[in-house]
């Protein structure tokens, strides 16, 4: 087999998979390629691959509510657990 037909072969199981885990090994691979670092970058795609039950994606609404809070607790705008508890429970005995 040829370059360009192991080229054309190798184009047609990536269109075929929808194993996510083996495009990322692939593109690892392609990537250290690209910077000469093939040894370096082998034993991280051997590596075993974590296994998540589900992905949580974010509605626009929750990334920017998120975004949000991010921003009010990098500029020092929030209390501790405690003092909320605290004050929660200065709430309930009034």
């Amino acid at each position: 087999m040829n370059t360009a037909e192991l080229k054309s072969q190798l184009i047609a199981q990536i269109m075929a998979t929808d194993d996510h885990h083996l495009l990322l090994k692939i593109n690892t691979l392609l990537n250290c390629k690209m910077y000469n670092e093939v040894d370096k970058c082998l034993s991280s795609v051997n590596e075993p691959v974590l296994q998540f039950e589900s992905v949580r994606i974010f509605s626009e609404e929750e990334q920017r509510k998120i975004n949000l809070a991010l921003e009010q607790y990098n500029n020092g705008e929030c209390i501790s657990d405690e003092e909320a508890q605290k004050e929660i429970q200065a709430w309930l005995e009034d």
